[in-house]
């Protein structure tokens, strides 16, 4: 019966009832955009909702494709045993049983999105083989693994299942004019309004992605030396003080505008950067799927499976491309505090004279 049901989705003029389970992070769901971009292109009718985490939404406002968002308030569900949390629960799962859907994917491929696929009712479910925590117990279909370790790759075996392809990769990204006037009041207050600029993402929610403060604040004065460029300091709130510990040791002109800006209107500003510089990080990511040039420092995380494939983009790492399909590798070689200056300085170059 599930065969048939899949077979029937394969279907081009199938328009049935899609929920994509994609809550987190930012450059994760980036990743994923791609998935939203084929479907939406092979299968124009379909209604697809995206399960996203309440304080990532603000990202679709820059995203086409989704007719709809279910909002997951981790923080409330996550204090289960309080009121608050079971009522949120409560009407989160029935939110997903009177979508009635017709196909799941799981892109998170964690036990909990595995368990809210399931718990959808949707008979066909489908994730990828790499899924963690026992999430595939939760699948009728699994993808297998491609002979590549990028994860478009795995998108697109699983895409392929469907009848579809990730190819041509499209991100479906679009930034409303509002946001880029936001985002022009922000730079005019800084000087910035009529200069190019680079933006340099500094902070990240895993120490361990974090390329080392100093160093930051050296690209900052040798941009500013050599191409005139200001810097432009982004992040959240809580990654201020670190933006402003580089604007401090950068000596030269920065602004820093971590914790000023939403979403849409952080995208807004990335769009007009000359380039960016930053972290394996979700701001980073999005940049290069906005095709801004964009050089990404990658410490343990494998950049052979995250980089910003077909995107003006460079990478700065330790042996990039010979680690395997490991999504981590803890061994004290790959540390990104062992990406060396003249590294990302000598892909800044590159770029910019491209």
């Amino acid at each position: 019966m599930r065969a048939d049901l899949l077979q029937s989705i394969r279907q081009p003029d199938w328009n049935g009832r899609v929920l994509i389970l994609k809550p987190s992070s930012m450059g994760d769901i980036v990743h994923a955009l791609p998935v939203l971009a084929a479907l939406r292109r092979a299968r124009p009718k379909v209604h697809i909702s995206w399960m996203v985490r309440t304080e990532l939404a603000g990202l679709f406002e820059c995203v086409a494709g989704a007719d709809e968002l279910i909002l997951f308030d981790r923080r409330t569900m996550g204090r289960w045993w309080t009121a608050a949390g079971v009522r949120e629960t409560a009407a989160f799962l029935r939110r997903l049983r009177q979508g009635r859907y017709d196909l799941v994917l799981d892109l998170q491929g964690l036990l909990r999105s595995g368990l809210f696929g399931w718990l959808s009712g949707c008979r066909v479910r489908l994730g990828l083989q790499e899924a963690r925590e026992g999430a595939r117990l939760f699948y009728t279909h699994t993808a297998p693994m491609p002979e590549s370790a990028h994860i478009f790759d795995a998108y697109d075996v699983l895409l392929k299942m469907l009848g579809m392809s990730i190819e041509p990769l499209e991100f479906g990204l679009r930034i409303s004019d509002r946001a880029r006037q936001d985002a022009d009041v922000l730079l005019k207050a800084e000087g910035l309004a009529d200069n190019r600029f680079a933006v340099l993402a500094a902070g990240s929610a895993h120490g361990r992605k974090c390329w080392p403060a100093e160093r930051f604040a050296r690209v900052a004065a040798c941009l500013h030396r050599e191409a005139g460029l200001a810097a432009v300091l982004i992040g959240s709130a809580g990654e201020r003080p670190l933006a402003e510990r580089i604007q401090q040791a950068a000596g030269v002109p920065a602004a820093v505008l971590a914790g000023r800006t939403s979403i849409s209107q952080l995208a807004a500003l990335l769009e007009r950067a000359a380039i960016v510089i930053g972290n394996d990080t979700g701001p980073t990511h999005l940049a290069a799927a906005l095709n801004v040039p964009t050089v990404m420092m990658f410490g343990p995380t494998n950049p052979a499976r995250l980089f910003p494939r077909g995107r003006l983009c460079a990478v700065a790492a330790v042996n990039p491309w010979g680690r395997g399909r490991a999504i981590d590798n803890p061994q004290p070689e790959y540390r990104i505090e062992n990406v060396p200056v003249e590294q990302v300085l000598q892909a800044v170059q590159s770029l910019l004279k491209r």
